[in-house]
């Protein structure tokens, strides 16, 4: 299946749950797609680039702030005055919420995403 997926131009990422997993509300989805970035880099920066500024605007703080490897796709938007807060929790409605926005734009029939999560029972009921 991820051969498949490749040859048509989409992405495979992939996360493994683990024990430690329960104790970060959907720490393992925000893993693939912050692995996801790279992978965009490296094939279609400049056209995700365009789609994600005008998706995201002024909020691509958030973004940044939930992905932090976006920042390879859009460095124009990173400043160095430009302060990510780790340690600030972001509530499951935004985080899904924002996930989904990205999801939209880096994702089309040409470009799949295929996102392989392992050892689902270890997943937090968030992430389900």
């Amino acid at each position: 299946l991820r051969d498949r997926v490749k040859c048509v131009g989409g992405y495979v990422t992939k996360h493994k749950f683990d024990a430690m997993s329960r104790e970060k509300p959907l720490s393992g989805v925000i893993s693939a797609f912050n692995q996801l970035c790279l992978m965009i880099k490296c094939r279609d920066r400049p056209v995700i680039a365009k789609k994600l500024r005008d998706e995201f605007g002024v909020d691509f703080s958030l973004l940044l702030r939930l992905l932090p490897n976006v920042s390879v796709l859009l460095p124009e938007l990173v400043s160095p005055t430009m302060r990510v807060e780790v340690g600030e929790a972001m509530n499951a409605r935004s985080v899904c919420f924002t996930l989904l926005r990205f999801v939209r734009v880096v994702s089309s029939p040409r470009h799949p995403i295929m996102l392989f999560l392992d050892d689902m029972q270890w997943a937090d009921s968030t992430a389900l």
